[in-house]
């Protein structure tokens, strides 16, 4: 929450706004004291147990809330030597396989256990928008528990906007959106994921972090993870800019 930004022109008293980092990309009591958010990764490969889940929150100040990761094996065949229960072929590609929907419980329940409320499913850049792939992340989708936990969805590859946004809205997804390169769809919530591109390798510009800005007060709650190459600093660059802070102090 801020006060009104005349810059920006976003009134916080009606919106919550969530600023934070993709993983720690350094020590994780920098990143803890500078941000609102962290998307955890731990459970992209193969999620670890509650326990490891339940430390990480009891370690981490309470100011700081987590989403977390899905795991790629639900749309990526194993890589060999990976070892997961059950048929290793049963993996990927939303097949509505015991293993794949166990896989699915388990990053659930990593998250329900470092108190996030929110999953983050990436999809490949292989799995393209074609009726036949469509069919199985629906019928997937159908089949698991979500367990009351939002599910951000983020494509890559050929997905037209507007095919994603409403793929997404039929599915009860929230569609991840670069704001720099795409309109986020319309709603009450929404989930920012600016990559490294954004950057260019430096930390992004004033120009750019007042664009997010102004994409953020059209909805009522707004994450917005930064996945660049100084991701911290955008975070608290972009906080700054949200706080109506002298932006000269960071140029």
């Amino acid at each position: 929450m801020r006060r009104t930004d005349s810059r920006c022109g976003i009134s916080m008293t009606e919106h919550k706004i969530l600023v934070g980092t993709v993983g720690y990309t350094t020590a994780k009591r920098y990143v803890n004291t500078a941000v609102d958010v962290v998307e955890l990764t731990e459970g992209r490969q193969i999620p670890p147990k509650k326990a490891t889940a339940k430390r990480l929150r009891e370690d981490t100040p309470g100011t700081v809330i987590f989403t977390a990761q899905m795991s790629r094996f639900l749309t990526d065949a194993p890589d060999p030597g990976i070892t997961l229960p059950g048929d290793i072929n049963a993996y990927g590609d939303f097949k509505v396989t015991k293993e794949n929907i166990k896989l699915w419980a388990k990053n659930a329940a990593f998250a329900r256990a470092a108190e996030a409320e929110t999953l983050v499913l990436i999809t490949p850049s292989s799995f393209t928008p074609s009726p036949v792939n469509l069919k199985k992340m629906e019928t997937f989708l159908v089949e698991v528990d979500r367990d009351k936990l939002d599910v951000v969805w983020e494509p890559h590859g050929p997905w037209e906007a507007e095919q994603a946004s409403e793929f997404a809205a039929v599915n009860g997804l929230i569609l991840a959106v670069d704001p720099l390169r795409d309109d986020p769809p319309a709603g009450v919530t929404a989930y920012f994921r600016l990559g490294p591109f954004a950057s260019m390798g430096s930390r992004m510009g004033v120009y750019d972090l007042e664009r997010i800005a102004d994409n953020i007060s059209m909805f009522k709650k707004v994450y917005c993870l930064f996945d660049t190459t100084r991701s911290l600093d955008d975070a608290r660059n972009l906080k700054k800019i949200l706080a109506g802070e002298d932006l000269e102090e960071f140029i």
